[in-house]
């Protein structure tokens, strides 16, 4: 099968790199350095998986490039034009999220609908990745960590089960749920628990099991469930408190990618997981003092998105 990996950072790269060893063509679109090294070298997998492959690589997709289905893994702020680009390429196909924090699937339809398909929802697919990877450099990465792999459908799209079918068969454990927003508002609330404390303290995933991080990680991971359940999606404080530190325990070793994008000078992710829950908050008349210190301290810190 043909397959397009747009954003091949840590995760975009595992999963391509997982697809080209089983026998995909898999085209990874990613920044220059990166491309060069993985041309030169090719692609270099440590840590649970090790492996080296090559698959295809480039900077930006051409016109009328073939593909049977597109993974995106670009950064949130680079969603919507990201997904124009993918739709000035190529005709409607579906096409997968694996992204963090909240409104990816807006900016998927405006970047998708901007680029020329008219009814992109039914071509989308989202998923929730709880794995650790990190981006050693450039044609290097690590994984250091695997969990669960959920994805769904929206308005009546069959993407997902195509996509669920072509993890199975090349060994990614794969579950499928109806209701995969309820799914992306439960990694949102552990993602907001871990990121920023990890990337505001330069620490491992694992130093969150032990206090003092361990209550900041609560607090945070309690202000965020607030929200998800004026949003009309509750969850039991235990349920998710077993599963931030089930996560923790599996990832101990994993910097997150928060932590590695601010370790790099990049700008993170901050908006889309701590600041999106801060609007929402606010405007359920929320208070939120945990996330808004955190929020406050990493943005002083980052540097603008590149336009």
């Amino acid at each position: 099968m043909r397959l397009v990996v747009f954003g091949a950072g840590a995760v975009g790269s595992l999963f391509g790199a997982h697809l080209a060893r089983a026998g995909h063509d898999v085209l990874l679109v990613g920044r220059k350095e990166h491309v060069k090294a993985i041309e030169r070298d090719g692609l270099k997998v440590e840590g649970i998986t090790n492996m080296t492959v090559r698959p295809r690589v480039a900077e930006s997709l051409r016109p009328g490039e073939r593909a049977t289905m597109v993974i995106l893994t670009v950064k949130s702020y680079d969603t919507s034009d990201a997904c124009k680009a993918i739709a000035r390429s190529m005709s409607p196909r579906p096409i997968l999220s694996l992204q963090n924090g909240l409104g990816n699937l807006e900016a998927m339809e405006e970047g998708l609908q901007g680029g020329g398909w008219s009814t992109p929802r039914l071509n989308i697919a989202l998923g929730v990745l709880n794995w650790g990877v990190t981006y050693l450099n450039a044609g290097h990465i690590r994984h250091a960590g695997s969990g669960s792999l959920v994805l769904g459908d929206l308005s009546g799209g069959r993407a997902a089960k195509r996509f669920a079918s072509l993890f199975e068969g090349v060994g990614i454990p794969t579950q499928y749920n109806d209701d995969v927003l309820r799914a992306v508002w439960k990694k949102v609330i552990i993602n907001c628990a871990i990121n920023p404390v990890t990337a505001d303290h330069k620490v491992l995933n694992g130093e969150l099991l032990t206090d003092p991080l361990r209550g900041q990680s609560v607090s945070l991971m309690r202000e965020a469930l607030e929200v998800a359940s004026a949003e009309g999606y509750p969850f039991p404080e235990h349920e998710v408190e077993e599963e931030l530190f089930r996560v923790l325990r599996l990832t101990a070793e994993n910097r997150s990618s928060m932590l590695q994008d601010a370790l790099r000078g990049k700008p993170t992710e901050i908006e889309a997981l701590s600041g999106v829950v801060l609007q929402l908050g606010s405007a359920h008349g929320l208070k939120l003092p945990h996330t808004e210190r955190i929020f406050k301290r990493l943005m002083a810190k980052q540097p603008k998105p590149p336009k």
